[in-house]
Formats: structure tokens, sequence, C-alpha cells
């Protein structure tokens, strides 16, 4: 079991879906510090990790964030994923001047056409052997 130590952020993710997978491949290649850790929404870790805001992974839509002792879903957890990257992909941060609503619904038609625009999987992406302590399981 990987470290989730309170000053690492976690981004759970559906691990069947490829638009998600690639997500998390773009956070690992923009966090070099390594600030964030990752748990598919299927796996243990997400189950154990959601029960004391009393949210099932299965409840989620695709990608939340779980930073200290809150948790952000939908357009707010991208939001602050994109802001704790940096430059220049805390420029992303502007858009939550848009009301939250507006965002959830296009947050919404992307999750619900999510895994028919780039494909499923059955399986979780397969992790590097550089990135295997960035995962809990």
């Amino acid at each position: 079991m990987l470290d989730a130590r309170p000053h690492h952020s976690v981004i759970l993710f559906d691990g069947e879906c490829h638009f998600c997978r690639g997500w998390v491949t773009f956070v690992i290649r923009h966090d070099p510090g390594g600030a964030f850790r990752f748990a598919p929404r299927q796996s243990d870790a997400a189950r154990d990790l959601l029960a004391p805001f009393g949210v099932r992974p299965d409840a989620l839509g695709s990608i939340a964030l779980i930073a200290g002792s809150t948790l952000a879903t939908r357009s707010d957890a991208v939001l602050k994923i994109c802001t704790q990257l940096g430059s220049p992909w805390r420029l992303v941060s502007w858009l939550a001047v848009i009301p939250r609503p507006l965002r959830d619904g296009v947050y919404g038609w992307v999750v619900r056409n999510r895994h028919r625009l780039p494909g499923r999987r059955d399986r979780c992406r397969l992790v590097r052997p550089e990135d295997a302590d960035r995962f809990l399981r």
C-alpha cells in the first residue's frame, strides 16, 4: 500500500476509461515533484479514502481529488488539479469564474461520453515501474 500522507493529494479516477487514464498520464508528466498520488475508483484504496466523506466510489463521475480533509469532484477537482500543477496549467483556474452548474454541465457531458470518445478498457492502466510508488492499491 502506498503512502497517502496528508501532504499528498490523491486523484481518484475511473480505471476502465481511456480518457481518465490519459488524464492520469498527463498529470504524472506535469507533476515532476510527485505531489499527486493516484487510485482507480474501482480499488480498495479508493473505497477506504472515500469512506470518511460518506461517498461510494461508484457514485463518482470519473475524477475526484482528495487533498487533506477535503474532497473535490467534477469540474472543481479538475480545476484544483490544474492549479496544483503550476504554470502554465494554473491558468486553467480562471475557468472558476464560470458558474459551477455550467462547468459541471460540460464536465457531465464529457463523463457521460468518455467511454465512447477514446474507448474503454476492462483493466486499469499499466503502471510504469518508475511511477508505481504513486499508485494506491
